[in-house]
């Protein structure tokens, strides 16, 4: 989705001549041009139109949006009760990731010292090595510094295998 590309400069990314430049430099097998870092406030992002928002594949109308909990919304309830319900059921908790979260915003944050409780070591998976549980981190608990879109495969290989890079298919 071109729109929600993160921008490699400040100007608009959904014009056809910053569409036109990634798609040359991808057609070209050229190194992509370097990504603005978009968790700096400094940075301005371009503003988005509705129109240049991803839409429903099937009927072209709804918009889609990640399965994500952005800052000041609450997680469904039906998820709360589920987890909930599982951490209570559950007598020993072996792992708990901290996946790109902070974990200090509740009721999330709370997830982590109740499954310590059962046991749970913890492992956190973050850009920022400052951004670590509210309960910070215990001797045996781990932290990966990185993307988590390519620090997750790694970790979880012997599991789910190799995953073919996207890039490789265009």
């Amino acid at each position: 989705m071109p729109a929600l590309a993160i921008p490699v400069d400040e100007s608009d990314p959904t014009t056809n001549e910053a569409r036109q430049a990634l798609s040359d430099a991808l057609d070209k097998k050229k190194e992509a041009p370097r990504e603005l870092d978009i968790s700096d406030e400094k940075v301005q992002l371009p503003e988005l139109a509705i129109r240049d928002l991803p839409r429903c594949p099937r009927c072209k109308h709804g918009l889609l949006r990640p399965g994500v909990v952005w800052f000041g919304e609450f997680l469904p309830s039906d998820v709360l009760a589920e987890i909930e319900n599982w951490m209570r059921a559950s007598n020993k908790i072996d792992l708990i990731m901290v996946i790109g979260t902070s974990a200090k915003v509740y009721p999330a944050a709370g997830y982590v010292d109740s499954a310590r409780a059962k046991g749970a070591r913890v492992a956190v998976i973050n850009m920022d090595p400052g951004d670590t549980p509210a309960g910070g981190m215990r001797s045996g608990d781990w932290f990966f510094q990185g993307d988590a879109g390519e620090i997750m495969p790694e970790i979880l290989k012997s599991v789910i295998g190799e995953i073919p890079d996207p890039a490789e298919k265009l």
